[in-house]
């Protein structure tokens, strides 16, 4: 089944092992796509509105000719926050799961079966997350090894893996037990992390309250500058490459589709 132009969605089922389930793509295809358009996957937030987060990349589709894919990960199929936010690489337990059901190959997944249903000559793709979505995004560029996204934009995540080893998984790499070789690769993969300078809101409902989270700093702008700031640190500690960037969008709080323009801007600008 090909993709029909406009705003549509269709069903595409989780290849994992384990209980059957299914994700509902919600995508965008303009009438200006060609076979060489580039194509943008974008990861909801915390209420798993891929269909919203579609609509977000509308004006941007339009006046780029790109194709947007936005997976629908319910909450029903994909509980808060361990096999959404933190990928389905750990348990409640702590105990970290199998590879083989961390959620990175879903993503790739969806990716070539849409290339695949509109004839697609494009190898990567852009991939955009917001919120909780952001929280995906970039722990995919640091522990999904070699994928086939093109760059990567993490927008006003509420927690972050920190890549150092005081905190354990999900807040830091403690337990993770990710080889050195690994935490230097992990800096040369294209990732920019886009912080709404008035995202300052410390009694956000949906900000993650633990104490490793509330380390972090008191809410998501303060949280993400922390990030970066430990990630510069620690890859000048190793003396590898840095490829990770931050962009601060002024004006804007915690809103995923006034972060979108600026996703696209890096992406294509």
């Amino acid at each position: 089944m090909s993709i029909a132009p406009g705003a549509t969605k269709y069903a595409f089922p989780d290849p994992r092992p384990g209980p059957a389930r299914e994700i509902v793509v919600h995508a965008y295809r303009p009438a200006s796509f060609t076979r060489s358009s580039p194509i943008v996957v974008v990861i909801a937030g915390r209420k798993r509105n891929a269909d919203e987060y579609r609509d977000f990349w509308i004006a941007d589709a339009e006046r780029r000719g790109l194709l947007v894919v936005a997976p629908e990960f319910d909450e029903a199929q994909y509980a808060h926050p361990y096999t959404y936010n933190y990928c389905g690489m750990c348990r409640a337990d702590g105990t970290f799961a199998p590879r083989d059901e961390w959620i990175f190959p879903v993503i790739e997944a969806i990716f070539r079966d849409a290339k695949r249903r509109v004839e697609s000559t494009r190898e990567r793709y852009f991939l955009s997350g917001h919120s909780a979505g952001a929280q995906l995004v970039h722990r995919m560029v640091m522990f999904g090894g070699t994928l086939s996204y093109e760059r990567a934009v993490a927008g006003n995540a509420g927690s972050y893996t920190l890549p150092v080893g005081d905190e354990d998984f999900p807040f830091g790499l403690r337990k993770a037990g990710l080889p050195d070789a690994e935490l230097r690769a992990m800096f040369s993969r294209p990732l920019e992390v886009h912080l709404g300078d008035r995202d300052i809101d410390p009694n956000d409902e949906h900000l993650p309250r633990e104490p490793a989270a509330m380390r972090q700093g008191p809410h998501r702008f303060a949280r993400g500058r922390h990030f970066m700031e430990t990630a510069l640190a620690e890859a000048r500690r190793l003396g590898v490459p840095f490829r990770w960037s931050v962009g601060i969008v002024p004006g804007v709080a915690h809103s995923g589709q006034m972060m979108a323009p600026f996703a696209a801007r890096a992406f294509f600008d």
